[in-house]
């Protein structure tokens, strides 16, 4: 009940507004604000596969979601670890605003905490969305976060879904994260931006896009970037298109300017 009633007080302009709660024996019931565009998975993944969405508006998308994450990370008092992102708790309003929702799995940050909590009764979140170290350590942390994000980051720029990749070879049994990281190996890595989107003049941004995806996506959560890392690059991919004109964020002690540049020309093959 306690932490229901912390989640209630949490408010940003990229979060859903939750109006209310019920608990009921087992059952946990959050009511929240409607989002007249829906969920940003059906966008990605509209039922006649035709994807609607252009470059600017997936990149604004990207920045105002990975700001909300941010804020959750580093801002907030307490601190929140979502633990289920996807592009399906990505809503967009009238103007395709994301706005984070489903904190259904959400737990509250201990600042002091490393690995910060513990997962409950199997809640893993989404298939195709899950940190790999996840089943060996059943443990959420901000990193978990992040990979998630990446994932949806990679949905953005493929156009892929992150269980069943399309343009993926028959025999290919992975994610879309395990695919990127095949192509990577292969020197193929711009074959996997989303056809619609190339040669319009953003190839650079694309691919700056994908870089920063595939960093939050390593398989080794410490070589992943933090939300706030990941809020400062897409910002700087997005900077002439002045999505954001305003900044909550606290910058957190531990961020690395090395760290960042480092991450941001990251080479192809990396």
């Amino acid at each position: 009940m306690s932490e229901m009633t912390t989640l209630g007080s949490v408010k940003h302009r990229n979060l859903v507004p939750l109006l209310g709660f019920c608990v009921a024996k087992k059952e946990r019931l959050l009511v929240f604000k409607n989002m007249p565009n829906g969920m940003l998975h059906d966008h990605l993944h509209p039922a006649d596969g035709v994807c609607t969405l252009d470059w600017p508006s997936r990149l604004k998308i990207a920045i105002g979601a990975a700001k909300g994450f941010a804020w959750l990370h580093h801002s907030c008092n307490p601190r929140i670890i979502h633990r289920n992102i996807s592009s399906k708790c990505i809503l967009l309003d009238e103007d395709f605003e994301p706005k984070i929702s489903d904190f259904g799995l959400a737990r509250l940050m201990n600042p002091l905490d490393t690995h910060l909590s513990t997962f409950v009764n199997g809640e893993f979140g989404e298939f195709g969305y899950v940190a790999p170290e996840y089943t060996k350590t059943l443990v959420a942390t901000p990193k978990g976060d992040v990979f998630s994000f990446g994932t949806v980051l990679l949905e953005l720029v493929t156009g892929e879904r992150p269980a069943n990749v399309s343009r993926a070879p028959e025999t290919f049994k992975g994610n879309l994260a395990e695919w990127i990281a095949e192509l990577t190996s292969n020197s193929e890595l711009h074959d996997a931006i989303d056809e619609s989107l190339v040669n319009k003049g953003d190839d650079n941004e694309l691919f700056q896009f994908l870089k920063v995806a595939c960093n939050c996506v390593s398989p080794n959560p410490k070589e992943r970037p933090t939300m706030f890392e990941v809020y400062q690059f897409l910002r700087a991919i997005g900077g002439k298109y002045n999505f954001t004109t305003e900044d909550e964020i606290l910058i957190p002690e531990d961020i690395s300017a090395n760290n960042m540049d480092e991450l941001i020309v990251a080479s192809e093959g990396k």
